[in-house]
């Protein structure tokens, strides 16, 4: 096994949340983001869904790289595939621990919401709750380096 080396700044990715009560929750999973800070679990409830396929049996560290489990995040700013039926909103978040780099994407142990793109809805009032600049999330990618640097090209897949 092949171990990246440990990174001198914070990772910078992108993600979306669903906006449900004035409160970000992950995309698939009930998962309710309550301050800027996430740490990853590999909960029970997430073993059962799919039926276990995909998730390993007993609790281990995440993101662990035969299951999946873990803060999933994208390398670049952008609608996904997920998008649709909520109130969404994107940002910028920094993620640090252990990373699983993948093509289009990273799974991470530890992540920081950074900022949120502005738009109609709760973003801002989220923001500001959170404590999290607000910004044109047309902007997202431009202004992402004031919180770090992307995973380097070297580390992607």
């Amino acid at each position: 096994m092949t171990r990246a080396p440990d990174l001198a700044e914070a990772v910078v990715a992108f993600r979306a949340w669903r906006v449900v009560d004035g409160a970000l929750l992950s995309p698939y999973i009930p998962c309710r983001w309550d301050g800027p800070v996430m740490h990853a679990e590999c909960y029970p409830a997430n073993r059962a869904l799919l039926f276990g396929r995909g998730w390993l049996d007993a609790p281990h560290v995440p993101p662990h790289p035969e299951c999946r489990c873990g803060i999933y995040a994208y390398h670049r700013p952008g609608a996904q595939p997920y998008y649709g039926e909520f109130e969404w909103v994107e940002g910028i978040v920094t993620v640090w621990g252990r990373i699983e780099s993948h093509r289009d994407g990273l799974r991470a142990e530890h992540a920081r919401v950074c900022a949120l793109g502005r738009r109609p809805g709760a973003a801002a009032a989220i923001a500001l709750r959170l404590g999290v600049d607000l910004v044109e999330t047309a902007s997202l990618e431009e202004v992402a380096d004031r919180y770090g640097a992307p995973l380097p090209a070297s580390l992607v897949p």
